[in-house]
């Protein structure tokens, strides 16, 4: 875990500038715009350090077990591989061998075992105790076996012979040794440990040792450094040819050869050794590569890291008459401010690093259009991502740089359509370029004329729900994407067809409440907006990080500022759809009667969404409450623990009440009203007596 943590934060650290990192966000561009398409172009040291060399014809490959802090790992796999194809009683009295005092006595053993199996382990047993001669002779034994019966243990025998060479201080028979290593598995002898490619390194280092030798001779401070650059030549080369085949055991000697070579502890590079170590191609690439990916600039960005300047001042002393890998030289003098420079060695060079180079400085002179042309010339390139001279991740923020400075241009959909193919990597770019400067149009044609891809889709039917285009929004929440938020969605657009639809008031606000509801509970899957203020990309647990919450600095056209002020949710706050939750059930309870249960539920729950994101409008529905709705037993906790609102005796309650109210006067009126009645009578029956007479 420390490992991948360390990881994590060295790939933050090496970013190019501008861009986002986060353990939980997006990389992005857009966070600032200027930092990005300045920044110098460059790959990892790892990604340099396996392209020194041409890519190999062979197919020896490294095998490098990870550290995984156990000492006895290679013994373990050793010994796991050398029981293969033996019996339990051949592995046993394997162990006992490896458990001699001497490789004659190993040998002695060993009666009745493959004679190359007898005779290498005879030699590794030697070469533990300290018998360099008698190493040697077992090990040449295995090498002097027919081709057949030396076949399972003829890599073995010449790496570790190489070796023994090495204590006996014959460096010449040592690295004939380790080249015959390599010439065996090349033509076919069994090679589980990796031997071929860990003999490159080994081999190096007999060049290092001699480099140093040099170093310290007696010969004039010219000679010696000649004499040095040439070793340590040797050495690189040897190296490279071991990181070309998935060392990281060769990366890393890379790196402490430019290290050393730059003096990078003392900082005090030696100016002839410099300059003699880059006359050759391969070192002068590995030390342009290593200063670009892991050299750091000066804290004062207007003068350049002396290391840098001294670097390309070596370079340059040989009038740069054809450099090594122009490319990233040119990168290297753009980083240090040397820009004539930096233009004749990208002019002078091909491929997409020279373009990007050319983007860059195009970008500098404000010359935009010239830049969008580098940019297109780099990105054309990609078809031939094996053989182009930059990393995955760079060949994706090529990409990306293009699709900034489109986007700074104006062009929007064609800044959606280069940023789309690095989505993954560039998300928190893309989301604001789909959600916040497209039109909602926009975003739908450019959604339907392309391959459905879930986080389109979702983002833009969550922007419809948002525009309340509810019927739209229902074609980008098919059931095969997210069945649960189907349903959702399903529930809310009926609810809010029914809240204009329903003739009678307390059904219209049955729908208001069900789609406050669904606003409320499941609202970040309806309507949540990708970057600000919800973040759905981030599960709405972190506030910031993706999109972009503000527009300011250079390469922002006014257009798009006037765009993202316009697609800004309603209202712009954390969790918007709590809000829209709120004010759907305030507008239930315009519809519903004042003094009814149900009137006083709705705003009991809307209370409690606006007091979960503490906002002062709790206290204004609390408010209302108090001035028209009924006296409950539940009202010393408004706001905290809310009953459903009963929505059948809403319908009920008028009807009701007047039989309520008509009852209640009745009552209180009984004696008047009684007295009423018998004048009333007694009057109809006098008129009809006087009727009576009269006829």
């Amino acid at each position: 875990m420390l490992r991948l943590s360390l990881l994590l934060a060295g790939l933050c650290l090496a970013a190019t500038v501008g861009l986002a990192c986060g353990l939980f966000f997006p990389w992005q561009l857009l966070d600032d715009r200027a930092a990005a398409l300045h920044a110098t172009p460059a790959n990892s040291f790892a990604f340099e350090a396996a392209h020194l060399v041409p890519a190999p014809g062979d197919t020896l490959r490294a095998n490098e077990p990870a550290d995984n802090g156990d000492p006895g790992q290679l013994d373990t796999i050793r010994a796991q591989i050398e029981a293969e194809g033996l019996s339990r009683s051949q592995v046993d009295r394997l162990g006992r061998m490896r458990m001699a005092e001497s490789g004659t006595e190993a040998y002695d053993m060993g009666r009745g075992m493959p004679e190359a199996m007898r005779r290498y382990v005879a030699g590794a047993v030697a070469f533990r105790a300290g018998e360099n001669d008698a190493a040697v002779r077992f090990f040449s034994s295995v090498l002097d076996l027919p081709p057949g019966d030396r076949a399972s243990r003829a890599t073995w025998a010449a790496f570790m012979l190489g070796r023994t060479r090495v204590l006996l201080d014959d460096a010449e028979a040592a690295a004939a040794a380790f080249a015959q290593t390599r010439a065996l598995a090349i033509a076919g002898a069994p090679d589980p440990l990796g031997l071929a490619v860990a003999s490159y390194g080994e081999e190096a280092q007999l060049h290092l040792l001699a480099a140093h030798d040099a170093q310290e001779g007696e010969d004039a401070p010219p000679d010696r450094a000649m004499a040095y650059a040439q070793e340590i030549a040797r050495a690189v080369e040897l190296y490279a040819e071991q990181a070309a085949r998935g060392s990281d055991s060769g990366v890393q000697s890379l790196r402490m050869v430019a290290e050393e070579l730059l003096d990078i502890d003392r900082k005090g590079t030696d100016p002839l050794r410099l300059e003699a170590a880059v006359a050759d191609t391969t070192t002068q690439r590995l030390l342009i590569a290593y200063a670009l990916a892991r050299v750091e600039d000066e804290p004062d960005a207007k003068h350049a890291n002396p290391l840098l300047v001294r670097l390309v001042t070596a370079i340059d002393s040989g009038k740069l008459a054809q450099p090594a890998a122009a490319d990233r030289l040119a990168a290297l003098c753009y980083r240090i401010g040397r820009y004539d420079l930096a233009a004749t060695l990208a002019g002078r060079a091909e491929g997409p690093l020279a373009a990007w180079v050319q983007a860059k400085l195009a970008t500098r002179r404000g010359d935009l259009p010239a830049a969008a042309s580098a940019y297109a010339l780099a990105s054309r390139a990609f078809p031939d991502a094996d053989t182009a001279p930059l990393d995955d991740a760079n060949r994706k923020l090529v990409v990306g740089e293009q699709g900034l400075l489109t986007l700074a241009r104006g062009d929007y959909l064609a800044a959606m359509e280069q940023l789309y193919p690095v989505a993954t990597t560039y998300w928190g770019d893309v989301a604001h370029i789909a959600e916040r400067v497209l039109t909602t149009d926009e975003l739908k044609h450019f959604a339907e004329t392309h391959p459905p891809v879930p986080l389109i889709q979702r983002l833009l039917g969550r922007r419809l729900m948002r525009e309340g285009r509810w019927q739209e929004a229902m074609a980008y929440f098919g059931p095969e994407i997210d069945p649960d938020t189907h349903d959702y969605a399903s529930t809310y657009v009926r609810a809010m067809a029914d809240s204009k639809a329903r003739w009678w008031s307390v059904e219209r606000a049955r729908a208001f409440y069900a789609a406050a509801d669904q606003a409320r509970w499941h609202g970040m899957e309806l309507m949540g907006t990708e970057t600000g203020p919800d973040y759905y990309a981030l599960g709405g647990n972190y506030e910031g990080g993706t999109g972009q919450m503000e527009l300011k600095g250079p390469f922002i056209s006014a257009i798009e500022k006037t765009r993202f002020a316009a697609t800004a949710a309603k209202p712009d706050l954390r969790y918007h759809y709590r809000y829209v939750a709120a004010d759907l059930a305030s507008q239930a309870a315009d519809l519903l009667p004042p003094r009814s249960q149900a009137f006083a539920a709705v705003l009991c729950h809307a209370t409690e969404w606006m007091l979960s994101v503490n906002d002062p409008r709790a206290g204004v529905l609390y408010q209302r409450y108090l001035t028209e709705g009924p006296a409950i037993p539940w009202a010393a906790h408004f706001g905290s623990d809310c009953p459903d609102p009963d929505f059948d005796a809403a319908a009920r309650f008028p009807r009701e009440q007047a039989v309520r109210v008509t009852r209640h006067f009745v009552r209180v009126n009984r004696w008047p009203l009684g007295g009423g009645m018998v004048f009333a009578v007694a009057g109809l029956a006098l008129m009809l007596r006087r009727v009576s007479a009269t006829g």
